[in-house]
């Protein structure tokens, strides 16, 4: 029976990518997921990398900050040995914030009405706009390229398999038990996102917070628009930048498709979605950008976000050695997969991570 050096429960964002630096490290590493690879939060993500959010909870701002800052040597990674196109974008996000509210990142201004008309003359907004110099990414582009990265650096993979238990022996984790077989292996990581509580014998305190989306499309568009390079973003698209309101948030793509984005519930692990939600969305998209007047829905969908009792990410060993836990990235997932990675790849491994994961414990909600 063949032995792994690191089991990885989860291909979403997190676990992929834990995935390739493992492997940069000379590690054997077998991932099983329930289902396929980045179809589950992941999928569902909207993809902004917004690090200069001020609703950033300040424990988790150098990890922010430090994923943001790699984000663009790791699609360039993952895109080079995959073929496949993340469409990272890099035009900026325009934010609007409640009163008081105001962010603080370097190369932030706030925009006055000419500014603003400069940047999106689509938008009519009723309150202050801000230019943040964020990025985003298509979480399905990045997906594929994680995956198909992955197994080009021989990253083993089973599917359609869900991990019941974390299997141990003399006290230390040494492998899993699916619904199918066992699996054996030197550290287990515990990458499954909101289901990741489910798994025994250590319930990792995680819960399903459902986000519904919208997709339009121009009304002349057709419904499957060709993709185009990342870099070159066109000058005809109705909206260029990531919008952040209170009510809403706007998210283009390079091939024309707009996401509208997005509700939070606690509805366990219902991912059905409702269409007076689904036009609520819409509407509100309409209200801060009346040019999507043109525009039809296309698609819509529900995720599953990953959120712990803080609200915060669950990172490091677990109680029981050789037992990690890489978990409740709530609605950061996608941000948070490139640091998440670097910081765990270097704990398993027995390096000093570049980032203190303390605060990120299990041990918190002991």
């Amino acid at each position: 029976m063949k032995n792994w050096d690191v089991i990885i429960i989860g291909a979403g964002a997190i676990g992929l990518s834990l995935a390739l630096r493992l492997r940069d490290e000379h590690r054997a590493v077998l991932v099983v997921e329930k289902h396929e690879p980045a179809g589950e939060a992941s999928h569902a993500a909207g993809g902004m990398i917004a690090n200069c959010d001020p609703h950033t909870p300040a424990l988790l701002q150098p990890l922010a900050d430090a994923s943001a800052a790699l984000y663009p040597e790791f699609v360039r990674e993952v895109e080079s040995e995959s073929g496949e196109s993340a469409d990272l974008r890099e035009v900026g996000t325009i934010a609007v914030f409640a009163d008081g509210e105001a962010p603080s990142h370097a190369g932030v201004c706030q925009l006055n009405a000419a500014a603003l008309s400069r940047l999106e003359p689509s938008l009519r907004l009723d309150r202050a706009a801000w230019f943040l110099p964020e990025r985003c990414v298509d979480p399905r582009g990045l997906g594929k390229a994680l995956t198909k990265a992955c197994k080009k650096r021989a990253v083993d993979f089973v599917t359609g398999s869900e991990v019941l238990e974390v299997l141990t022996a003399a006290g230390r984790a040494m492998g899993v038990r699916t619904s199918h077989a066992t699996y054996h292996a030197a550290a287990v990581v515990n990458c499954a996102g909101a289901w990741a509580a489910k798994i025994l014998p250590l319930a990792i305190p995680t819960r399903p917070v459902k986000g519904q989306m919208v997709c339009v499309v121009p009304q002349t568009s057709p419904s499957s628009a060709p993709r185009i390079p990342s870099s070159g973003i066109r000058g005809n698209e109705m909206i260029r930048h990531v919008v952040r309101t209170p009510g809403i948030y706007i998210i283009p793509r390079s091939d024309g498709r707009i996401l509208l984005g997005a509700t939070v519930e606690d509805a366990g692990f219902d991912k059905r979605t409702d269409p007076r939600t689904i036009q609520r969305l819409y509407q509100a998209g309409l209200h801060v950008a009346p040019i999507l007047s043109s525009t039809r829905i296309h698609d819509a969908w529900a995720g599953l976000r990953p959120g712990s009792p803080d609200n915060l990410p669950i990172l490091g060993e677990t109680a029981i050695p050789a037992y990690f836990a890489a978990t409740g990235h709530y609605r950061d997932g996608i941000m948070l997969a490139p640091a998440t990675a670097d910081a765990m790849a270097q704990l398993i491994t027995g390096q000093q991570p570049f980032l203190d994961l303390a605060p990120f414990s299990s041990s918190r909600f002991a």
